[in-house]
This record gives structure tokens, sequence and C-alpha cells, in this order.
């Protein structure tokens, strides 16, 4: 009985691993490049939301006007409106109060970048009543492959995404 195995089932094994890894790689590449452009959209979506919802959350008051002019009366120091700036040339972004970071400056991973058939804008903030300051303007996010998506802000000031 002969132990071991001959060098025509190894050839054969070898034959059938490299095509199967010939399938499978570029697939996986693939994949990992949609999910990282999906995730960088969603997480660049959700700061925006994030931006939008600390300045609309300091304009409550019972008195009928804005918290900041409230406390502006009673001698308090308010803060800035809260912003998120972008760096499309290092592709990240930040958000800010008073120019002074919030959170730690995230760069977009596994080669997303913001694209450049659009002007990124510099800073996004929003208004008391929810919306942008940048009107008729498209954020896009471009992955290594060239798969897009886009923020959208309307003619008003209000924010969509568009996968």
């Amino acid at each position: 009985m002969q132990k071991g195995f001959a060098s025509l089932e190894v050839i054969l094994a070898a034959l059938i691993i490299s095509l199967l890894a010939t399938v499978a790689v570029p697939q996986a590449v693939r994949l990992v490049d949609k999910f990282a452009l999906d995730y960088e959209y969603k997480r660049l979506y959700s700061e925006l939301q994030f931006v939008r919802t600390l300045n609309r959350a300091a304009t409550v008051s019972p008195e009928g006007m804005s918290m900041t002019d409230f406390l502006s009366s009673k001698g308090i120091t308010v803060a800035k409106r809260v912003e998120l700036k972008l760096e499309s040339g290092a592709n990240s972004y930040q958000i800010l109060r008073d120019d002074k970071p919030i959170r730690e400056t995230h760069y977009l991973s596994y080669g997303v970048t913001f694209s450049n058939e659009t002007d990124v804008p510099k800073k996004i903030w929003f208004n008391t009543a929810g919306y942008s300051d940048i009107k008729n303007r498209t954020i896009v996010l471009k992955s290594r492959f060239g798969s897009k998506t886009k923020i959208i802000f309307d003619g008003v000031g209000r924010i969509r995404g568009d996968k």
C-alpha cells in the first residue's frame, strides 16, 4: 500500500485552488470596496444629522426667543454653532464647535475619496430650523473602483442621500 500523494494529485489540487482563487479574490475585493463606500456614506450622513441636531437643540426657550438670546441676556457666554469641516485634499472631516473639535478627525478609509466632480464645501452647518447653509450642492463619495454615492443638499438646505 502506497502512502502520500502522487505528483499528479498535487498538481490537480493546486490547479483547483488557483482556479477558485482567481474567481473568489476579485469578488472579495469588490465586496470590500462596496461595503467601505456604504460605511463612509452612512457615517458622513449620520454626522451631518448629528450637527443638525446639535444646532437645533440650542434654540428652545420658554420665553419665546432662542436659547442663545436668552443666555446672552443673562450674561452667559454662548458657544457658536456646530460645524462639520470637510478637508477634500486629506479626505477627512471633523465636527467643530467654536473652532474646537468635538470629535476626532475622521479619515475616509479603504480608498474612498471625495469626488472632485463637484466643489466640496469647506464647512457645513445648519440653522435653528434644521436647514443647511449650503444649497443646491452635492457631496459625492467615490470608491477605488469608481462606484459613487451622493449626499444632496436641495434648494432650501435639506439633505438627502442618493445611493
